[in-house]
């Protein structure tokens, strides 16, 4: 786990948000955090209330995009979570409801992408679809004073670092039918291990393809670029 954090902070060009779902065992997380990882992916009020007592000066992103109402009260008020993913009107919604008309949220708008040479597909979960997206992004960018952004998630065990170039160039096809400017692109997990049978490409591969993409996008001049390895 340490070799795996230091290889990822020394080699993706943005804010690591490690995937708590991914594996919440405590000598995980501990190893994370003593590696310099401070930042971390919760899907749930389980996954934020194990990491925030076990790391209050870590800094939580709830980022699944479906979530109950108790969940994002207990996420805004007890465990200070200020960053949530959407991928519907009615998400927005609730969110804002339940964090009682916070202003200063950080809003990521879930886009469903191409998920082409992944193991495991997530597009027809989750993730607002093309023909959603750009309204989603003007209410998302309206509804904050604080900084609002994109996410999507290629799938499970990408095997094709060209994945991820195909899903920042939909992300940024919404962002510009929206009109709007992005101040965070995550581009999610889904980068693969080696398992029998899978060799996937090499890891620097995935970087260099995410770095360039991300040089085309239109975002701010200072966006950031998240993963959730």
């Amino acid at each position: 786990v340490t070799a795996a954090a230091e290889w990822f902070k020394g080699h993706f060009p943005g804010d690591i948000y490690y995937a708590v779902k991914a594996n919440p065992s405590h000598w995980v997380l501990d190893a994370l955090w003593q590696s310099g990882v401070t930042k971390f992916d919760v899907a749930s009020e389980a996954e934020a209330e194990l990491v925030s007592t076990r790391f209050p000066k870590a800094q939580l992103a709830f980022m699944h995009p479906v979530k109950s109402r108790r969940a994002i009260q207990r996420a805004f008020f007890d465990f200070g979570i200020k960053t949530f993913a959407l991928d519907s009107e009615d998400e927005l919604e609730k969110i804002l409801a339940e964090t009682g008309g916070a202003k200063d949220l950080t809003l990521m708008v879930r886009l469903a992408v191409a998920a082409d040479g992944a193991a495991y597909p997530l597009t027809r979960k989750f993730g607002a679809s093309p023909e959603e997206a750009p309204a989603l992004l003007r209410r998302a960018r309206a509804a904050t004073e604080e900084m609002m952004g994109v996410s999507f998630h290629v799938g499970s065990q990408c095997m094709q670092p060209a994945t991820y170039r195909a899903a920042m160039e939909t992300a940024n096809r919404a962002i510009v039918k929206a009109g709007i400017v992005a101040d965070i692109v995550d581009v999610g997990g889904g980068f693969p291990a080696i398992y029998p049978g899978m060799n996937p490409p090499p890891m620097a591969d995935y970087m260099n393809t995410i770095k360039q993409s991300f040089e085309d996008m239109f975002v701010a001049q200072n966006a950031q670029l998240w993963a959730e390895p």
